[in-house]
């Protein structure tokens, strides 16, 4: 914790120049003034007797209160005021700070009343170490900047659940805050809101978009932290010096994660990053994370910073691609102070093979820029029933299905195939996929099937169905269904797109009589199903 004891100097610095990232009206930043403080021994005044209602107890014909009692009650609100155009505060003699009203607090400055000793300005700060309790109303919907900075005996924070914004620094050097429920309705975690604090767990809700730069630094006794989906960047330092951080899991939807991050946080020995997804990885990231042994760089990142590694003296090996290691993605710094090997083995590449059951799948784009995708390159001779799914899975990566390639029967001449369904992501079925496939009856599915190549499935004499569903379907290359003597009707009643030049010849040499189609599209395709265009009378029918 020294690096970090040393930068929160830097920190403290920075937050007493940089203002709040949630914006406010004007007249809800201004700093209130000495006389909007209070206390109630001084307080005699009609207008602030009425408005500290709910500082005094209840008093009913019922249950009259004595002279003295009356006293002690009030006597128990050590200090009250105004935090907000419409937000008021009263902190008793035991601790318990109470936010009321409605609307943002004010944001408070950080000052410097020494070399290197800050302080807020909120107006209860000279009663700082007396709050151990902070129990803000409903209708708050925002803390302002540095509200509880280094109010060291806080334990207890009530927040409403619709509040909207915490802002900067607002919990910074409380050190004895070790749990909090954030509110969902939170967009952002702000900068330096927990710095330094004595948080042991936190669940960030769903909803926050970013976690910005040292939102979590120097919490030393953090020991998990849970990051939603929503979240698409990690800011600088933001958890940096948490040393008992073992595992931090980070979504797919983080694109960047900022300098120093994670440094320093020496006894994270798991980090788990999806495949894809990240882009960036900033300088020093992971410096000093001296119990991380392993790491798998994801395949979508493209750009990494100096030092991510430097003194990483555990690590042992990287996962990377080749794709990363041959375009020079790490710079000669980055693994400084490690000796670790690097497996470029692991991670798929174009024209790498997956098998699933009964077929080979060809990767023909390897998820760098988010799932991946692969065509169909064989099927097993044995196979007689296959369906082609949507998606298929490897190594933890999700691959769409999106062609089904030229070479299926090129490799496999004795195919058994009988029925084959093709699933919703093949937009195209290559030139002679399946010509020559002796026992294939029948061809469903294809929802979202655009191309049919050239004697696609000519000489197939088996084959008596082809049903295929697609809205989508552009395109039937020359001679698709050339000697498939058993096949007399096309089903295409979803085809909308078809035009007379994309199945010019389509049906050339084929039993095709009849071709069923949408409705509506009856009368347009006859014109396109013609003799001259087939070289026979085919029907075109709904």
């Amino acid at each position: 914790m020294k690096h970090f004891k040393v930068t929160s100097v830097l920190l403290a610095a920075v937050m007493c120049v940089t203002m709040v990232m949630v914006p406010v009206a004007a007249d809800e930043t201004e700093t209130p003034s000495e006389t909007q403080t209070t206390e109630v021994a001084d307080e005699k005044d009609t207008e602030e007797s009425e408005e500290s209602e709910e500082n005094k107890p209840e008093v009913t014909e019922d249950s009259p209160l004595e002279a003295d009692d009356q006293n002690e009650a009030l006597d128990a609100v050590l200090a009250k005021g105004k935090c907000g155009k419409k937000v008021k505060w009263s902190l008793d003699k035991k601790g318990t700070l109470k936010i009321t009203g409605k609307g943002a607090m004010y944001n408070f400055v950080c000052k410097e009343s020494a070399p290197y000793e800050y302080y807020s300005t909120a107006p209860w700060i000279k009663y700082a170490s007396k709050i151990k309790k902070v129990v803000v109303s409903k209708k708050v919907t925002t803390l302002g900047a540095f509200s509880f900075y280094k109010c060291s005996n806080l334990s207890s924070v009530s927040l409403p659940k619709k509040m909207k914004a915490i802002n900067d620094g607002a919990f910074a050097f409380c050190s004895k805050l070790t749990k909090i429920t954030l509110p969902k309705k939170l967009t952002v975690i702000n900068e330096g809101v927990f710095y330094d604090t004595g948080l042991t767990s936190v669940v960030i809700p769903k909803g926050v978009k970013s976690i910005c730069f040292y939102a979590f630094a120097g919490c030393d006794k953090l020991k998990s932290v849970s990051i939603p989906g929503t979240v698409k960047s990690i800011g600088v330092s933001s958890f940096g010096g948490c040393s008992s951080l073992t595992t931090i899991t980070i979504p797919a939807s983080v694109k960047e994660i900022g300098d120093t991050a994670f440094s320093y946080c020496t006894n994270l020995k798991t980090v788990k990053i999806p495949i894809s997804g990240l882009n960036t990885l900033g300088y020093s990231v992971f410096e000093n994370c001296t119990a991380l042994s392993t790491f798998e760089m994801p395949l979508s990142v493209t750009y990494v910073g100096e030092y991510i590694f430097n003194n990483c003296t555990s690590l042992s090996k990287v996962v990377i691609s080749e794709r990363q290691s041959e375009v020079g993605v790490f710079f000669a710094n980055t693994f400084s102070g490690c000796k670790c090997s690097f497996d470029t083995t692991k991670y798929l590449i174009i024209g790498d093979y997956i098998h699933v059951g009964p077929v080979t799948y060809r990767i023909t784009n390897p998820a760098i820029n988010g799932t991946g995708t692969v065509d169909v390159y064989a099927i097993n001779d044995s196979a007689e029933s296959v369906v082609i799914p949507p998606v298929v899975e490897a190594e933890g990566v999700k691959y769409k299905v999106t062609t089904i390639s030229g070479s299926i029967s090129q490799f496999n001449v004795d195919l058994k195939l009988k029925s084959l369904v093709i699933g919703s992501n093949v937009t195209s079925i290559g030139a002679n996929a399946f010509s020559n496939c002796q026992y294939l009856e029948s061809v469903t599915g294809g929802s979202g099937l655009k191309t049919i190549g050239t004697k696609a499935f000519a000489n197939c004499p088996n084959l008596k169905v082809f049903n295929i569903s697609s809205k989508t379907l552009k395109k039937i290359g020359a001679f698709a269904f050339s000697k498939d003597t058993a096949l007399t009707t096309l089903q295409l009643k979803n085809t909308t797109k078809l035009t007379k030049a994309s199945v010019k010849n389509a049906l050339k040499e084929s039993s095709v009589k009849t071709v069923k189609v949408k409705k509506s599209k009856v009368k347009k395709y006859k014109k396109f199903f013609k003799t001259k265009n087939c070289g026979k009378k085919v029907k075109v029918q709904k």
